[in-house]
């Protein structure tokens, strides 16, 4: 059967986007580093997809954050500044704070009867991670520990917004969380915010959320002071 107009460009526009998620994916998890260039021909053949499909969806990743298009020179992993990641932490951190306000009311309010349990389920895999110093594990977990409180808060648009700027942070958050002493300090801090969040503790759930994100930047910014002192 011959395919219609509409229909072709529908699968196009599909298969785009499906090239699309796996470059975010792949920018997200270190795959392409910051500051690689991304290499259309290269990309094409590891994906099977043709060299204008894999164009089409660097072009609509322009807009993420994660990549920047230069001319006459092509696309490249966008490489942030200390003061752009220091901006993102702190917007980061005020949209974290709220949930975590929120998380605690809707439990104290009775809205969210199952946010309790799960996060003292993840707070138990979480230390059982960070016991075996399996830095991958942990920070899955991690991801899912701030996923469970943006949902808990019940703001749909705010938990947009954090999963669009945390897009952008994976990179500098994972390095935060690379050595094993810097993952009991975070998961200190998850107790903090899970005790008040499961105490209904609004402002206690604010102030820890904002002091754990508060030092997940000194922790960054620490290891980046030391690559600079000894790179390589």
């Amino acid at each position: 059967m011959t395919m219609t107009g509409p229909s072709i460009g529908h699968r196009r526009v599909t298969l785009a986007g499906e090239v699309r998620t796996e470059l975010e994916r792949m920018i997200v998890e270190g795959e392409l580093p910051a500051g690689a260039k991304m290499n259309e021909l290269a990309l094409s053949n590891a994906m099977g997809v043709s060299r204008g499909t894999v164009r089409e969806a660097i072009r609509s990743l322009a807009d993420s954050g994660l990549i920047d298009l230069i001319a006459n020179r092509g696309a490249y992993v966008h490489e942030m500044t200390l003061a752009e990641v220091r901006n993102l932490y702190d917007l980061r951190g005020a949209v974290f704070a709220m949930a975590c306000a929120a998380s605690a009311r809707r439990v104290s309010e009775g809205t969210e009867p199952a946010l309790p349990k799960r996060l003292e389920r993840n707070l138990t895999q979480m230390q059982a991670a960070a016991t075996k110093a399996d830095t991958s594990r942990y920070y899955a977990l991690n991801i899912e520990f701030h996923d469970l409180l943006l949902q808990g808060a019940g703001n749909l648009k705010a938990k947009t917004i954090y999963d669009n700027l945390v897009k952008e942070m994976h990179m500098y958050r994972r390095k935060g969380l690379s050595v094993p002493t810097n993952m009991e300090r975070s998961l200190e801090e998850h107790h903090a915010i899970t005790t008040a969040v499961i105490g209904g503790d609004v402002e206690g759930a604010r102030a820890a959320a904002h002091q754990h994100i508060v030092a997940g930047l000194a922790r960054y910014m620490t290891l980046a002071d030391q690559d600079t002192e000894h790179p390589g």
